[in-house]
């Protein structure tokens, strides 16, 4: 199976895409196995104990997260009931964009292994129609919920126009963000 698929993609298998993508999987699976050994208990103590700290830490945590693919709503929804949601939006915001950069630089190197069309043409709304960096499409890409993480490789992988990356990827992650901190603190305290 595996030989067939590699006849009939020559460009798409050869050796060098085959090593990026092999490193890729080991990068995310050493990220992920530092992950499950991160004791979330030691993590909020020390946060308590150094609140002035804690935009800088969340800020590493945020882009420590960027790498394992896990979801960040834990974090802004704890970073908010500690800090305020308002300055608990900018710093996911901020953090979230730190680490869709790295993404992007993950996407540019491994470009040519992904297969995005089959997706693209799946999306809803006629996103499907967009070129990938028409930053209406990734607006809308980036308003679905899950992925978003994944995207930012895929736009990496087509070398979309940094400006717009950042602009697009900054204003949602910013409007999610405030959106989940506000509605999280309003939550946490009807509760």
């Amino acid at each position: 199976m595996i030989k067939k698929l590699t006849e009939r993609h020559p460009k798409i298998f050869n050796k060098t895409n085959v090593a990026k993508l092999i490193a890729l999987f080991v990068v995310l699976a050493i990220a992920v196995w530092g992950s499950m050994k991160l004791d979330f208990n030691d993590v909020k103590a020390f946060i308590e104990q150094n609140q002035s700290q804690a935009i800088l830490i969340s800020l590493l945590v945020y882009i420590l997260f960027g790498f394992t693919f896990l979801p960040s709503i834990p974090l802004t929804l704890f970073i908010a009931a500690l800090i305020g949601p308002l300055q608990a939006a900018l710093v996911a915001a901020l953090g979230n964009t730190i680490a869709s950069l790295f993404e992007y630089q993950i996407g540019k190197t491994v470009g040519d292994v992904m297969a995005f069309e089959d997706f693209k043409a799946s999306l809803p709304m006629g996103l499907d129609k967009l070129p990938v960096d028409s930053p209406l499409f990734m607006l809308g890409a980036r308003s679905i919920p899950a992925g978003a993480r994944a995207f930012s490789v895929v736009c990496g992988a087509y070398q979309v126009h940094m400006p717009t990356y950042l602009w697009t990827t900054s204003l949602m992650y910013f409007l999610s963000s405030v959106i989940l901190t506000f509605g999280g603190v309003k939550l946490i305290n009807l509760l």
